[in-house]
């Protein structure tokens, strides 16, 4: 879910979403952070670029279109935004691009795009990819990047959730796996060893124990407890146990998530809040939970790859040798280490016309695939160090690593010292699943409430009867009017 990673503070847009059940949009489910490569340098001289599409010809037909703008508060990315802008229309006079600020939501695009008044091209999440297509709220963008040079170059695990029967619907902006942060310093503060990478359910909570210290108001374990963000992140568990949210057959979407691998899961919070080492207020949000951690807080958090390493380091102070990065824990030793994968994308308006389809698809990635863009993470990079920052890289990215554009990435990450580091064994161990597909941010709304219960209730709970009303009421509300065509 929505939705984190590095701030490309003056040479990059960036937009956060909030989110956790992808619900609201940032590196949760809604709580999504996105860092656009549609969005560079706002130098002019960033202009160069080899990806650019063929610009329009000289006696094309005027087009006007909508882009995607950010809160009129986030005044540098709505700069950064102007720029890029200037730079397409100088490239294709007959475009004309008008900025217009509305954060995807599922419970209001319905009714934007029955008033036809969502953007030419929008940002949505990883999960919505099914809804959007099947409404024909977006188009089938096959033909626009068979003619792209780089499409072969897009990361095709960021690309998946928008792959829906052999078409692609959107183009990837970023995308993370799910990982735990942990503070070493207050490790070893209490002496405590660090669990092994290679860790298990068991080992988490032993080590939060070990850590907790509730009358400095430390908790072991931070996990977000209200909105989306707390079913996003009690789906970690799910899927780390073998679990499915649903299951999709013969045209219908059927709850699976109260099954023996939900029971594991939803036990395993019932034992972290039976073990007192979650906060005394545990009503977080993907904000909360985050600067929780960055005041040194909490022992442990879980978020979409290196979103807390990020501000832990350079809004919390934290040393970066003092931060590290683990992967969802297995239920046994020797498991697999599985958590959720998501992220944020750009899609085209299906009521627009193929006049203005096609101009937004240039505009979206005319800056992809740009040595401008490289050279605004070099520069944003050294203007980091010069604040005594760490440049904090994504551990996806919206292209091949292997490609010459990654290997490229790679040599600027190699220039610098002030880059984090993640361990080599990480992405061994780590695996990253896709969030669901159908209604996942009504489910993800309905688990929170789930969990609620089992950080509220005292004495005994019937765990399985809470994910057997959970099942039934999402069943009833939303999976059963799913129209699979």
């Amino acid at each position: 879910m929505k939705r984190r990673k590095s701030l490309l503070i003056s040479a990059l847009a960036l937009m956060i979403l909030l989110l956790a059940g992808c619900g609201s949009g940032n590196n949760e489910p809604s709580a999504s952070s996105e860092v656009s490569p549609s969005a560079t340098s706002s130098d002019p001289a960033a202009e160069g670029s080899s990806a650019e599409p063929s610009p329009s010809p000289a006696n094309a037909d005027p087009v006007s279109i909508v882009a995607y703008a950010f809160p009129a508060d986030k005044t540098e990315e709505n700069a950064t935004l102007d720029a890029k802008i200037k730079r397409f229309e100088a490239k294709n006079p007959n475009v004309t691009i008008t900025p217009k600020y509305w954060k995807y939501e599922n419970t209001e695009i319905a009714i934007k795009m029955a008033s036809n008044s969502a953007q030419t091209e929008f940002t949505t999440w990883a999960t919505e990819g099914k809804l959007l297509s099947s409404k024909k709220w977006i188009i089938d963008l096959t033909d626009h990047l068979a003619n792209w040079p780089y499409a072969k170059d897009l990361n095709e695990f960021a690309l998946a959730p928008y792959v829906i029967e052999g078409k692609t619907y959107g183009i990837p902006i970023d995308a993370y796996g799910m990982t735990i942060t942990i503070n070493k310093k207050l490790f070893e503060a209490k002496g405590v060893p660090l669990p092994p990478l290679d860790w298990t359910w068991d080992e988490l909570i032993e080590a939060a124990k070990a850590v907790n210290d509730p009358a400095k108001g430390i908790a072991g374990f931070i996990p977000m407890g209200k909105g989306t963000e707390a079913g996003w992140n009690w789906t970690n568990f799910l899927y780390s146990a073998g679990g499915e949210v649903q299951t999709v057959a013969d045209g219908k979407v059927t709850a699976a998530f109260n099954s023996e691998a939900g029971l594991q899961a939803l036990q395993f919070y019932k034992d972290l809040k039976d073990a007192n080492v979650i906060p005394k207020n545990w009503a977080l949000g993907y904000g909360d939970a985050l600067t929780l951690f960055n005041q040194g807080r909490g022992a442990m958090v879980m978020c979409g790859s290196g979103n807390a390493l990020d501000g832990a380091i350079n809004q919390g102070g934290i040393n970066k040798d003092d931060v590290l990065l683990y992967p969802i824990p297995s239920v046994t030793k020797g498991g697999k280490h599985v958590g959720v994968a998501g992220g944020n994308y750009k899609v085209i308006n299906g009521l627009a016309t193929k006049e203005q389809q096609k101009a937004a698809f240039d505009f979206v990635v005319d800056e992809y695939f740009t040595d401008a863009y490289l050279d605004s993470i070099d520069a944003q990079i050294t203007s980091q160090k010069a604040k005594n920052q760490v440049y904090v890289p994504q551990l996806i990215n919206y292209w091949n690593d292997s490609s010459e554009y990654g290997k490229k990435y790679e040599e600027i990450l190699a220039k610098h010292d002030n880059v984090y580091q993640y361990s080599p064994e990480l992405s061994k161990l780590m695996e990253s699943k896709p969030e669901a597909t159908y209604e996942t941010q009504a489910y993800y709304g309905e688990m929170a409430n789930a969990i609620q219960k089992v950080f509220t209730s005292k004495g005994d709970l019937d765990l399985q009867k809470i994910l057997d009303d959970t099942a039934a009421k999402l069943q009833k509300g939303s999976f059963d009017k799913v129209k699979i065509e």
